[in-house]
C-alpha cells in the first residue's frame, strides 16, 4: 500500500488529542484528506466512498489503512452508505470521518452528511487538518495536498462542537466550514510559512442546488 509506504518515511506529529471524545463524527476538508487519513490508519474508523470507478479505487485505499469504507455519495447509494456508518457507529466504532466538501464540492463549503450523522448519533463533530514542509499542492478542484517523502507531517484536532448548539443546519455548516478554515490556515502559517488557499470571505456564494 503506497501510503502505508509513505507514512513510514512522513514524520508526524499530532495537536489537540488530548481533548477528543470516547466517539465523534470527524470533518474534514476532501484537500487535506491523505495526511489526516493516513495518521489515523488502523483505527477501526468508518468512512464513506462514492459508487463510482474513482470510489472503489479509494475504497481500497481506505481499507489497505485499517479503516471501512461504506459505498455510496449525496447522488447514489448515499442514504444506504450514511446509514451503514450509523450502525457501525453504534456498535462501536470509534469514529466516523467526513469529506465535509466531497467528493466533487462545492470546495471548502460543508455539505448536510456529517451533520446529520452527529444529530442522529448524538455525537459531537470534530474539525481535523493536516499540513506539510515538503509537500505537492494539486492543481485540482480540492486544492490537495501530498506531503512528500520524508516530510514534517502536523495534523491538528480542532474543538469538539455539539451541533445542537450551533443554530439551523446552514448556520451549523457555516461554523464547522470556519472552524476548518482557521485550522488549517493557522497550521499552514505554522508549518509552511504562508497561506495556501484564499481567504474563505473571497469564495463563491453557493448555488441553490448547493445548499440543499
Amino acid at each position: 500500500m503506497v501510503f502505508r509506504l509513505f507514512a513510514l518515511t512522513w514524520r508526524f506529529e499530532a495537536r489537540g488529542e488530548d481533548r477528543l471524545p470516547p466517539s465523534y463524527v470527524l470533518a474534514l476538508w476532501h484537500g487535506r484528506i491523505i495526511g489526516s487519513t493516513v495518521y489515523n490508519r488502523d483505527s477501526r474508523c468508518v468512512t464513506m466512498a462514492s459508487q463510482s470507478k474513482d470510489g472503489a479505487l479509494g475504497a481500497g485505499a481506505v481499507d489497505g489503512l485499517g479503516l471501512h469504507a461504506t459505498r455510496g455519495s449525496p447522488s447514489r447509494g448515499g442514504r444506504e452508505a450514511f446509514v451503514a456508518m450509523e450502525r457501525e457507529l453504534k456498535a462501536g466504532a470509534p469514529f466516523a470521518a467526513l469529506t465535509v466538501d466531497g467528493p466533487k464540492g462545492p470546495w471548502r463549503r460543508v455539505k448536510p452528511g456529517a451533520l446529520l450523522l452527529a444529530r442522529r448519533t448524538k455525537l459531537p463533530v470534530v474539525p481535523i487538518t493536516f499540513s506539510a514542509d515538503r509537500f505537492k499542492l494539486l492543481r485540482s478542484w480540492d486544492m490537495g495536498m501530498i506531503p512528500k517523502p520524508f516530510a514534517r507531517v502536523v495534523v491538528a484536532y480542532g474543538a469538539p462542537m455539539d451541533v445542537s448548539t450551533l443554530g439551523s443546519p446552514a448556520e451549523a455548516a457555516e461554523a464547522i466550514g470556519v472552524a476548518l478554515d482557521e485550522l488549517t490556515m493557522q497550521l499552514d502559517r505554522e508549518v509552511v510559512g504562508c497561506e495556501l488557499w484564499p481567504p474563505r470571505a473571497s469564495l463563491p456564494p453557493l448555488a441553490p442546488a448547493d445548499r440543499e
